[in-house]
């Protein structure tokens, strides 16, 4: 999905170790920036460990539990590493863009969607699916109103309406 969005590096963490390779593809001197989007400890434990001395991570996940950074993984306080957190950075104005490039179809999300639920009923199912990222899930979209056009599901998804 993120070569199909552009990046010109992916990385499985299934199937090799992210951070060994992220030293290898910067000749070992680490990322300057990373940004953990998961909300995971082991996503964010990877991210910081991936790190430059003196880079930065933008933690961008929705956390259910206590987020530990390990000791280790800052080197030892030496490192000069930066952990910036923030939900949605620019707030309203950045979520108005986001959804005119979506309503204007200079982006399209519907990639990103990886599964459907059409009725209310499934929500328990759709969010413990989406939680547990079971399936592959990425994104899930859920249709109260039953089946949607292609062409409205990102919209509808994107709450935005023609």
């Amino acid at each position: 999905m993120a070569r199909e969005f552009g990046a010109s590096i992916a990385i499985d963490p299934t199937a090799v170790d992210v951070v060994a390779d992220i030293k290898r593809l910067t000749e070992g001197r680490g990322a300057d920036v990373a940004i953990e989007a998961l909300g995971r400890q082991d996503t964010f434990e990877a991210a910081l460990r991936s790190l430059r001395p003196g880079g930065t991570l933008s933690s961008l996940g929705v956390y259910s539990g206590k987020l530990v950074a390990p000791y280790e993984a800052v080197h030892a306080g030496l490192g000069d590493q930066r952990i910036v957190t923030t939900l949605c950075p620019g707030g309203k104005e950045r979520m108005r863009r986001l959804l005119s490039m979506v309503q204007n179809d200079r982006i399209d999300l519907t990639p990103l969607i990886t599964h459907h639920f059409f009725a209310l009923e499934a929500l328990p199912e759709a969010f413990d699916l989406f939680r547990r990222q079971a399936d592959g899930a990425m994104k899930v979209a859920i249709h109260p109103a039953g089946v949607a056009t292609s062409d409205s599901l990102m919209r509808e998804t994107a709450g935005v309406e023609r």
